[in-house]
């Protein structure tokens, strides 16, 4: 019975990771967001968001609740696209969100998700605005 378990797990592992990796080219770079009481009733977020070409990524993450606290926090991990959708894997939570994205005219993206943290949710929002190098 264990052995069956194991095999069971190890396939479901294996299957989530065999689709094909693609890395839209408009995604890689580093993008800046806020959001006001969407995940979090009286939580205001603030992000930027660094995607690197071979699907490396960099989420750093400031909250501030309506107190005036504030909690900052970074992830690493990795991130692809395949079939018009955008994944995002998180490797402090072993979970990987999934959104339908858009690329809009100025080359920001705007997301809404299928998935977040290991819920089916297609409520949550966002744009994520492309930071302009010099």
């Amino acid at each position: 019975m264990k052995k069956n378990l194991l095999f069971l797990f190890l396939s479901i592992g294996t299957l989530s990771f065999a689709q094909k990796k693609e890395y839209d080219k408009d995604l890689i770079g580093c993008f800046k967001g806020s959001e006001q009481n969407q995940q979090y009733n009286g939580i205001s977020k603030y992000w930027i968001s660094c995607r690197f070409e071979k699907g490396l990524s960099v989420l750093n993450f400031i909250s501030i609740d309506e107190e005036g606290n504030v909690k900052q926090h970074t992830e690493n991990g990795k991130w692809w696209t395949n079939n018009g959708k955008y994944y995002e894997f998180h490797k402090n939570s072993n979970l990987t969100d999934i959104y339908t994205y858009q690329t809009l005219k100025n080359g920001d993206v705007a997301f809404k998700s299928i998935k977040i943290i290991g819920e089916d949710n297609d409520t949550y929002e966002f744009v994520d605005y492309k930071i302009k190098e010099d």
